[in-house]
């Protein structure tokens, strides 16, 4: 069990946060005591798919499940568009942004329009800008380290956009986020946001790219699928306020 002060989340959602993450090796009595002694006032619970002990041990102390969070995995050698989407195929480019783009990219993110489904969009005491904030700021903080944002255009212009960590030492990268731009909600081009994840893998060398996609966002995941993506591991996320 880890038990880690989010300190970051202060900034993002202006409370201080606490997440305990479970691998399944605990018993429900020392996952209770845990529970009693480290809680502030947002509290996040992580516990892997499977564990009903530990998942009711986590529900009889107050918390509530909120989503299930899936790690899905797709191979750079296998990436291309499935043949549904290949009349697609012509006129779709993908490309680094631009710093003007990448500039209009996160002051989109941090708008909340495009992100609707994660935890913090749903929950009736935080707000979609806010959880578009937390992610304009988690963006902003990997490309500091080095992480790519990549864009596809369609037809010359931007509808999609991934952020991908650098390949690790064994070739992984990790998909960080990916969305369709607003003037591109709506308009049936999806897909493209899986595509851009593996393309900028491929394009940084890497042979994978790991992305996690919330049980909330089920359009999402079966685009994953669609691409070849599988799943890799999955986690139950729970919330307490106090």
């Amino acid at each position: 069990m880890r038990i880690i002060d989010a300190v970051w989340e202060k900034r993002n959602i202006g409370v201080d946060t606490i997440e305990i993450v479970c691998d399944g090796t605990e018993s429900a009595d020392e996952l209770k005591s845990a529970l009693e002694e480290n809680l502030t006032t947002y509290n996040v619970l992580k516990i892997p798919v499977g564990n009903i002990d530990l998942l009711s041990a986590g529900q009889d102390c107050g918390f509530r499940l909120i989503e299930v969070e899936y790690r899905m995995r797709g191979r750079t050698n296998v990436a291309g568009f499935p043949e549904m989407y290949k009349r697609f195929e012509k006129y779709v480019r993908v490309v680094p942004a631009s710093e003007e783009l990448k500039n209009r990219i996160l002051n989109e993110i941090g708008e909340g329009t495009i992100f609707s489904t994660n935890r913090i969009a749903i929950d009736r005491a935080f707000s979609q800008k806010l959880a578009g904030n937390r992610y304009k700021n988690w963006s902003m903080d990997v490309l500091k380290k080095g992480a790519c944002l990549d864009v596809a255009f369609y037809k010359d212009e931007p509808v999609a956009f991934n952020i991908d960590t650098q390949p690790d030492e064994n070739k992984v990268c990790t998909g960080i986020l990916g969305g369709v731009l607003t003037n591109a909600l709506d308009r049936g081009l999806g897909f493209l946001v899986p595509y851009v994840g593996l393309e900028t893998c491929k394009r940084l060398g890497g042979k994978a790219v790991v992305a996690g996609v919330s049980s909330n966002n089920l359009p999402i995941m079966k685009l994953q699928l669609q691409f070849g993506f599988e799943i890799k591991d999955a986690s139950y996320v729970l919330i307490k306020h106090q």
